[in-house]
């Protein structure tokens, strides 16, 4: 049993700090322009790391590093979809699709399809849509932040569910081992 412990302890320590590290990215594209950051679950953002922009269909459109808050800004010489791939280096990889052919801010997960784009503005009506939408992704921006910041973490509600698989499935070991030595007597 010692032993047993022993090994649960070492799983929890190295579960642990890998999941403290996992590289995400916000981003959002407003006004016809991708801004975002790369950052760490744990904490800190990626400093000088490379982002590659390509189309759906592969191609890679540019090349940026990200400044010292692991920010980064383009601006696609068309509007569309792209894909963005964050790599640090370290075997931290986070990507994104988004599209700035309609929207104020239509940034999916990688893998994930978008809404259709919102037709552009021929007319009063369409214009104030289009600013009012503006206005509701710049305030909702920090709550969109968060949520996916707190998204990776680790919460204790998880650490006692996995702590309580891994106790159950040692009663079960434990029980058929004190089955079978009890048929040898």
């Amino acid at each position: 049993m010692i032993r047993l412990a022993a090994v649960l302890a070492a799983f929890i320590l190295l579960v642990l700090p890998a999941e403290a590290h996992r590289l995400k990215l916000f981003v959002q594209a407003a006004g016809g322009a991708i801004t975002g950051y790369g950052f760490y679950i744990g904490g800190g953002r990626p400093e000088g790391v490379e982002l590659v922009i390509t189309t759906p269909d592969g191609k890679e459109v540019r090349r940026l590093r990200t400044g010292s808050d692991g920010d980064f800004s383009f601006t696609p010489p068309v509007p569309g979809r792209y894909h963005l791939a964050l790599a640090s280096g370290d075997g931290h990889f986070a990507e994104v699709d988004v599209s700035t052919d309609g929207g104020p801010t239509t940034a999916v997960p990688a893998g994930k399809t978008a809404q259709a784009p919102l037709p552009a503005p021929t007319d009063l009506d369409a214009r104030i849509a289009t600013a009012v939408d503006a206005a509701v992704a710049r305030q909702i921006r920090p709550l969109l932040e968060a949520y996916d910041a707190a998204d990776g973490r680790v919460r204790f509600n998880d650490l006692l569910g996995g702590l309580g698989w891994i106790v159950g499935i040692a009663g079960l070991w434990a029980w058929f081992r004190s089955r079978r030595s009890g048929h040898g007597n």
